[in-house]
């Protein structure tokens, strides 16, 4: 079978190792074509990832016609224009990173291009459900383990980040709710098979006074109830003083499952005079790293096999829908219901 051509625009923090997977650890794909406006990680991507060429215009990805698909890894902003544009130009297989779109107007604006193109595969970048630990999670769940489940609890803290970094990075990312917790709703749908009705939420800024200015949030919480009678709960944080920490905890009539507790780096423990620990992760990338691998490998598969993806555009519209209405239960603190 040949291998799937693909050209990877954006190379940035995680574009740059979507490309690596592709060039190295994804045996039946080939990095065709690299794409960015900054001409200093063009230059180094042609170098080490030897595309077979680079280029500052996405355009011209579109246009190729040896290319299988397309990886769209870049800001947020630029993502309904990418995938309306990629669509229009018809490409065949697209993966985008999430969210699928910043605002209500761009989601439909990108499921009506989707509906009136020849798009075969498209995946939105919800890597969290190739994480072998929640996939177990998942089937235990659905095995009745635990019952009947009740509740379900994420955890979700970033590291404490340097300010000038989080005000640059806050306004293109939509925001606290966008970039962390659509992950955890995207989860919270796909182990209950339902979505949410009822969203409280509250927010605050403990660490970083400037977000004000951006009317975003360093640390949030969430309760909700979802369609089939279940509670949900989740909370965020820019500020972990710690490391990285994400976690996930299902409580039944039965019994419960946990997973990321402790949010251990490896199972090597520490015994000093300090005392007994474990290091713990440092950022996002190094926690989830084998399912970015796992997820593009996915969107390889399925365009070789003619399959649906296992995360779909619904998804990444339910997850958009539901970002904004969180966003205005935590900015309004009033009940939201969807």
């Amino acid at each position: 079978m040949d291998r799937i051509k693909l050209g990877i625009v954006g190379l940035g923090r995680l574009g740059r190792h979507h490309a690596e997977n592709i060039r190295f650890r994804i045996p039946n794909a080939v990095l065709r074509a690299v794409c960015s406006v900054v001409k200093e990680e063009l230059d180094d991507a042609i170098s080490t990832l030897q595309p077979d060429y680079a280029t500052l215009r996405y355009e011209e990805l579109l246009s190729d016609p040896e290319l299988d698909g397309i990886v769209i890894a870049t800001n947020s902003a630029y993502h309904c224009e990418m995938i309306c544009r990629a669509a229009e130009a018809g490409v065949k297989h697209i993966y985008c990173e999430k969210p699928l779109g910043m605002n209500q107007k761009e989601i439909d604006q990108i499921r009506e291009a989707m509906a009136k193109s020849k798009v075969r595969v498209f995946q939105i970048g919800f890597n969290r459900r190739f994480d072998r630990s929640i996939r177990e999670m998942k089937k235990k769940l659905d095995e009745g383990l635990i019952g009947k489940p009740i509740l379900l609890k994420f955890t979700s803290r970033d590291p404490r980040w340097r300010e000038e970094d989080l005000l640059r990075f806050s306004p293109s990312s939509g925001g606290l709710i966008f970039d962390m917790l659509t992950h955890d709703y995207d989860l919270a749908r796909w182990f209950t098979g339902s979505e949410a009705v009822q969203i409280h939420g509250y927010g605050g800024i403990y660490e970083y006074g400037k977000l004000r200015e951006l009317k975003d949030w360093d640390n949030c919480a969430l309760l909700m109830r979802f369609r089939n009678g279940m509670m949900v709960f989740m909370e965020t944080s820019r500020n972990c003083a710690y490391g990285y920490h994400a976690e996930i905890e299902a409580f039944g009539t039965h019994g419960a499952l946990r997973m990321g507790y402790p949010p251990s780096r490896d199972r090597l423990e520490h015994f000093t005079p300090m005392g007994m620990g474990r290091g713990c992760p440092q950022w996002f990338f190094e926690y989830w790293e084998p399912t970015f691998q796992a997820e593009l490998q996915h969107f390889v598969t399925c365009i070789q096999e003619g399959r649906e993806p296992e995360v779909s555009l619904l998804d990444g519209y339910e997850a958009v829908r539901w970002a904004l209405a969180a966003t205005e239960a935590v900015r309004t603190g009033k009940e939201v219901t969807l």
